[in-house]
């Protein structure tokens, strides 16, 4: 139980820092949500292929999806970018709403697939 606990801290933090990072290089100042969006998507994608490839519940899944994806990826950051959002636009809320959720669904599926096509 404790190198679980252990595995989802370390991951977490990894996550984290690369979030951190990827989230400076990509900074769009005129679309402040579009980094948000991109790990987001990009987190959901490469949880697909991993979660096709690794055995579920293994350390090395603890590790990279709860871990370094949960920490990559950033459900907080998308609620403030909302709540932000809302005082400029309904409209832009619910376009980043919508494409933030149906695209971060989209990548986990072909995420998934390619994730499937390389196991077999």
């Amino acid at each position: 139980m404790y190198s679980k606990v252990l595995l989802v801290f370390i991951g977490g933090g990894l996550g984290t820092v690369l979030r951190f990072l990827l989230n400076t290089i990509i900074n769009v100042s005129s679309l402040p949500q579009f980094s948000t969006l991109f790990i987001n998507v990009l987190g959901s994608f490469l949880f697909g292929i991993i979660y096709s490839i690794v055995a579920e519940n293994s350390l090395v899944s603890i590790f990279l999806l709860t871990g370094i994806l949960g920490g990559f990826t950033t459900y907080s950051q998308f609620t403030f970018d909302l709540i932000e959002l809302n005082t400029q636009s309904q409209l832009s809320t619910l376009g980043y709403f919508f494409s933030t959720v149906l695209l971060s669904i989209f990548g986990a599926l072909i995420g998934v697939y390619i994730g499937s096509k390389m196991v077999n």
